[in-house]
Protein backbone atom coordinates (compact mmCIF):
# COMPACT_ATOMS: atom_id res chain seq x y z
CA UNK A 1 0.00 0.00 0.00
CA UNK A 2 0.93 3.12 -1.11
CA UNK A 3 1.49 5.68 1.48
CA UNK A 4 -0.77 9.05 1.73
CA UNK A 5 0.57 11.78 -0.12
CA UNK A 6 1.20 14.92 2.13
CA UNK A 7 -1.25 17.02 0.50
CA UNK A 8 -3.89 14.55 1.26
CA UNK A 9 -2.60 14.68 4.92
CA UNK A 10 -2.66 18.45 5.07
CA UNK A 11 -6.64 18.56 3.35
CA UNK A 12 -7.73 15.91 6.46
CA UNK A 13 -6.04 18.04 8.83
CA UNK A 14 -7.65 21.25 7.34
CA UNK A 15 -11.24 19.11 7.25
CA UNK A 16 -10.84 17.88 10.69
CA UNK A 17 -9.71 21.98 11.91
CA UNK A 18 -12.60 22.97 10.64
CA UNK A 19 -15.40 20.57 12.18
CA UNK A 20 -13.61 21.00 15.16
CA UNK A 21 -14.06 25.15 14.95
CA UNK A 22 -17.39 24.15 13.94
CA UNK A 23 -18.42 22.20 17.06
CA UNK A 24 -16.64 24.49 19.48
CA UNK A 25 -17.11 27.77 18.26
CA UNK A 26 -13.75 28.78 19.73
CA UNK A 27 -12.12 30.61 16.96
CA UNK A 28 -8.83 28.69 17.86
CA UNK A 29 -8.96 26.05 15.61
CA UNK A 30 -10.12 28.15 12.91
CA UNK A 31 -6.35 29.56 12.25
CA UNK A 32 -4.81 26.03 12.20
CA UNK A 33 -7.08 25.02 9.81
CA UNK A 34 -6.08 27.42 7.62
CA UNK A 35 -2.82 26.88 7.83
CA UNK A 36 -3.32 23.33 6.88
CA UNK A 37 -4.96 24.62 3.36
CA UNK A 38 -1.68 26.70 3.17
CA UNK A 39 1.09 24.08 3.50
CA UNK A 40 -1.33 21.85 1.19
CA UNK A 41 -1.31 24.61 -1.65
CA UNK A 42 2.46 24.54 -0.77
CA UNK A 43 2.82 20.88 -1.78
CA UNK A 44 0.03 21.01 -4.84
CA UNK A 45 2.96 23.86 -6.21
CA UNK A 46 6.04 21.02 -5.30
CA UNK A 47 7.61 22.65 -2.07
CA UNK A 48 9.41 20.43 0.38
CA UNK A 49 8.08 18.98 3.31
CA UNK A 50 9.89 21.22 5.49
CA UNK A 51 8.74 24.12 3.32
CA UNK A 52 5.71 22.90 3.92
CA UNK A 53 5.35 22.79 8.22
CA UNK A 54 7.43 26.16 8.06
CA UNK A 55 4.43 27.43 5.64
CA UNK A 56 1.81 25.56 8.40
CA UNK A 57 3.59 27.72 10.94
CA UNK A 58 3.57 31.09 9.90
CA UNK A 59 0.63 31.26 8.54
CA UNK A 60 -1.58 29.53 11.76
CA UNK A 61 0.02 32.21 13.93
CA UNK A 62 -0.88 35.02 11.44
CA UNK A 63 -4.22 34.13 11.08
CA UNK A 64 -4.15 33.83 15.31
CA UNK A 65 -2.95 36.59 15.39
CA UNK A 66 -5.65 38.26 13.31
CA UNK A 67 -8.27 36.38 14.23
CA UNK A 68 -8.05 37.20 17.89
CA UNK A 69 -9.33 40.31 18.51
CA UNK A 70 -12.20 39.51 16.03
CA UNK A 71 -13.18 36.33 18.14
CA UNK A 72 -13.05 38.40 21.41
CA UNK A 73 -15.13 41.01 20.10
CA UNK A 74 -17.91 38.44 18.88
CA UNK A 75 -17.50 36.37 21.84
CA UNK A 76 -18.10 39.51 23.85
CA UNK A 77 -21.15 40.29 22.26
CA UNK A 78 -22.51 36.69 22.51
CA UNK A 79 -21.78 37.30 26.07
CA UNK A 80 -23.23 40.10 26.75
CA UNK A 81 -27.14 38.91 26.35
CA UNK A 82 -28.04 38.62 30.01
CA UNK A 83 -30.64 35.80 31.22
CA UNK A 84 -32.77 35.92 34.26
CA UNK A 85 -32.65 38.50 36.96
CA UNK A 86 -29.41 39.53 35.01
CA UNK A 87 -31.36 40.90 32.61
CA UNK A 88 -32.70 43.57 34.46
CA UNK A 89 -29.25 45.66 35.53
CA UNK A 90 -29.49 48.95 33.92
CA UNK A 91 -33.26 49.02 33.73
CA UNK A 92 -35.10 51.69 35.37
CA UNK A 93 -38.43 50.97 37.40
CA UNK A 94 -40.35 52.60 39.92
CA UNK A 95 -40.86 52.11 43.40
CA UNK A 96 -44.65 50.31 44.44
CA UNK A 97 -43.98 50.03 47.97
CA UNK A 98 -41.68 51.78 50.86
CA UNK A 99 -39.01 49.92 53.01
CA UNK A 100 -40.38 47.31 55.27
CA UNK A 101 -39.00 46.28 58.62
CA UNK A 102 -36.56 44.21 56.98
CA UNK A 103 -35.08 47.48 55.45
CA UNK A 104 -36.37 46.26 51.56
CA UNK A 105 -38.48 47.75 48.95
CA UNK A 106 -40.98 46.52 46.55
CA UNK A 107 -40.22 47.74 43.38
CA UNK A 108 -41.69 47.34 39.98
CA UNK A 109 -39.11 46.75 36.63
CA UNK A 110 -39.43 45.36 33.30
CA UNK A 111 -43.44 44.79 34.83
CA UNK A 112 -42.61 42.57 37.17
CA UNK A 113 -42.02 43.02 41.35
CA UNK A 114 -39.36 42.61 43.13
CA UNK A 115 -37.76 43.06 46.43
CA UNK A 116 -35.13 45.82 46.58
CA UNK A 117 -32.89 47.80 48.62
CA UNK A 118 -30.47 50.27 48.00
CA UNK A 119 -26.74 50.48 48.27
CA UNK A 120 -26.46 53.25 50.91
CA UNK A 121 -29.52 52.29 52.77
CA UNK A 122 -31.41 55.59 51.68
CA UNK A 123 -35.04 55.60 52.09
CA UNK A 124 -37.33 55.79 49.26
CA UNK A 125 -40.94 56.48 48.58
CA UNK A 126 -43.18 54.56 46.72
CA UNK A 127 -43.37 56.35 43.13
CA UNK A 128 -39.51 57.08 43.18
CA UNK A 129 -37.90 56.06 40.54
CA UNK A 130 -35.18 53.55 40.45
CA UNK A 131 -32.09 52.34 38.32
CA UNK A 132 -31.42 48.71 38.69
CA UNK A 133 -27.51 48.35 40.05
CA UNK A 134 -27.10 44.82 40.46
CA UNK A 135 -29.10 41.52 41.27
CA UNK A 136 -28.40 39.86 44.84
CA UNK A 137 -29.87 36.24 44.72
CA UNK A 138 -33.36 37.04 44.65
CA UNK A 139 -33.12 40.96 45.28
CA UNK A 140 -32.20 43.92 43.12
CA UNK A 141 -30.06 46.59 44.65
CA UNK A 142 -31.08 49.61 43.20
CA UNK A 143 -30.15 53.76 42.97
CA UNK A 144 -32.86 56.40 43.35
CA UNK A 145 -33.08 58.02 40.02
CA UNK A 146 -33.16 61.85 40.06
CA UNK A 147 -36.98 63.43 40.04
CA UNK A 148 -38.20 65.93 37.66
CA UNK A 149 -41.46 67.09 38.54
CA UNK A 150 -41.85 69.11 35.00
CA UNK A 151 -40.84 65.46 32.96
CA UNK A 152 -43.35 62.95 31.51
CA UNK A 153 -43.02 59.21 31.09
CA UNK A 154 -42.60 58.55 27.46
CA UNK A 155 -44.15 55.38 26.03
CA UNK A 156 -40.84 53.19 26.01
CA UNK A 157 -40.40 54.53 29.23
CA UNK A 158 -44.06 53.56 30.73
CA UNK A 159 -43.28 50.35 29.29
CA UNK A 160 -40.08 49.58 30.78
CA UNK A 161 -41.78 51.11 34.30
CA UNK A 162 -44.88 48.95 34.33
Amino acid sequence: MEALPWFWIWIIAAALLFIGEMLTLSFFLLPFAVGAVAAAICNAVGLDLVWQIVVFIAVSVVALVALRPLARRWTRKAGATKVGAERLVGLQGKVIEGQSQTGLFRVVVDGEPWNAATTDDTTLKPGTFIEVLAVNSNMLLVKALPQDPSSETTGAESTALS
